[in-house]
């Protein structure tokens, strides 16, 4: 039995990763709105989109749809989903309770932080580094050696070619701090 938290968009995501793992899948779900959490010591996912809600309550269980390609030499934290035509280069280290979408590219040597969102088919170019929280949006790219800061995000179809600093949201080709 494998337990989800979370009814959302994202937690049947979840579902249908691990329905494609085994056929008739024995879940228990759990919601917050419905007042009901993970038993103590159970091991869960937490099937929540946003990187606040899911670093307040964690997760332990790692899902990755069988369609993603991890190299053998990546590090996966706990708590991490993979999406399906997901890839994972040589040496990533991926940290816990992040999301790699649909389609979405970390490439060799990156090392993305806790609580993280890499959405579907953004692109993590060889040895680039996405702090802690960060959101790197659908088709977004962030190209080799550049760093995203912790809790910054990256707009839907950005090409960041320089560093994006802790806390700000860059947008556009090349990206550019986004003025709120």
């Amino acid at each position: 039995m494998r337990t989800i938290h979370g009814r959302g968009s994202h937690g049947r995501v979840i579902f249908d990763a691990i329905a494609a793992l085994e056929p008739n899948p024995q879940v228990r779900w759990t919601d917050d709105s419905e007042g009901t959490r993970p038993k103590p010591h159970e091991s869960f996912i937490c099937g929540i989109g946003d990187n606040r809600t899911r670093r307040s309550i964690g997760g332990t269980m790692t899902v990755i749809h069988p369609s993603a390609t991890i190299s053998r030499t990546a590090e996966i934290g706990l708590g991490t989903f993979v999406g399906a035509n997901a890839f994972i280069g040589p040496m990533a280290k991926i940290g816990r309770g992040v999301i790699v979408n649909t389609g979405a590219i970390v490439e060799h040597e990156c090392v993305v932080g806790d609580f993280v969102h890499v959405a579907s088919n953004a692109t993590l170019s060889g040895k680039s580094t996405v702090g802690e929280g960060a959101l790197i949006g659908a088709g977004a790219t962030v190209r080799f050696g550049q760093g995203v800061g912790d809790w910054a995000t990256v707009g839907c179809g950005a090409c960041v070619v320089k560093d994006v600093p802790p806390g700000e949201t860059w947008v556009g080709v090349p990206a550019r701090r986004h003025q709120c």
